[in-house]
């Protein structure tokens, strides 16, 4: 089957004064791109600093126009399971079946009133895929998405997964710049979540404000990103590669 496959692994370090610099975990990710435009991305992730420690494993499917058509996540913390579950989103619905210790045996259906714009599941590939919601011919702005799924709201994602839904999340678009990370040199669009600032933060439950860098050819692939307030988190791609019908 004629398909394109990116390969690629993310660098996970922390920028506390306590642990500058070291590493704090990563990801592998795998990225199918099929003749249609629909992709898949595959995406295994460990946090290892401090508690809750988070080990992982997550698909995401999304048809041509980027909206998600299925998903699976199972995490453990700490060394030990705490649930997986399989997603399915269509035209009105999204639904899943699952198990997590916390909830039990899970079986969610949400009607919706048009197709989420993405799900949530938390790697940081992930989090790149999903500014391709930011319509880059109208120059650096805002823009504020209307429906958005997710399998947990913990900064971690380290509880559920379950399905989860949450209203007008906001992105910025500064512009494009060149990025040199480990993984090689490369043109860039540089965006941030939300609209809080460090002084706005102030260790209150909102996520601290977060920065990210992706790739301008259309894969949205993650070069870089940083989170600040007590996060303090850094995230750098340290491989890169792209080849046609790869397995």
């Amino acid at each position: 089957m004629e398909h394109f496959t990116i390969r690629g692994r993310i660098r996970y370090t922390s920028k506390k004064k306590e642990m500058m610099d070291k590493e704090r975990g990563g990801e592998t990710f795998i990225y199918t791109i099929n003749v249609d435009g629909s992709r898949t991305l595959r995406a295994h992730c460990s946090i290892d600093e401090n508690s809750p420690r988070v080990l992982r494993d997550s698909i995401t499917t999304i048809d041509k126009n980027w909206n998600p058509t299925y998903g699976f996540v199972q995490i453990s913390t700490d060394d030990e399971f705490i649930g997986s579950t399989w997603y399915r989103f269509t035209e009105n619905k999204a639904e899943c079946e699952g198990y997590t210790i916390r909830e039990g045996r899970i079986s969610q259906t949400l009607d919706l009133d048009s197709k989420p714009t993405f799900f949530g599941t938390h790697p940081i590939q992930a989090d790149a895929m999903h500014t391709h919601l930011y319509p880059i011919s109208k120059g650096p702005g805002t823009h504020t998405n209307n429906l958005h799924l997710m399998c947990s709201f913990h900064h971690r994602g380290a509880d559920g997964p379950i399905l989860l839904h949450k209203e007008g999340l906001q992105m910025r678009y500064y512009g494009e710049e060149t990025v040199e990370v480990e993984a090689g040199k490369f043109n860039a669009y540089h965006f941030s979540y939300g609209t809080n600032t460090d002084d706005e933060y102030m260790g209150t439950d909102i996520h601290p404000p977060y920065h990210t860098w992706v790739t301008n050819d259309g894969d949205y692939v993650l070069l870089k990103a940083y989170c600040t307030g007590y996060m303090q988190t850094f995230y750098e791609l340290v491989e890169y590669e792209k080849r046609k019908n790869f397995f």
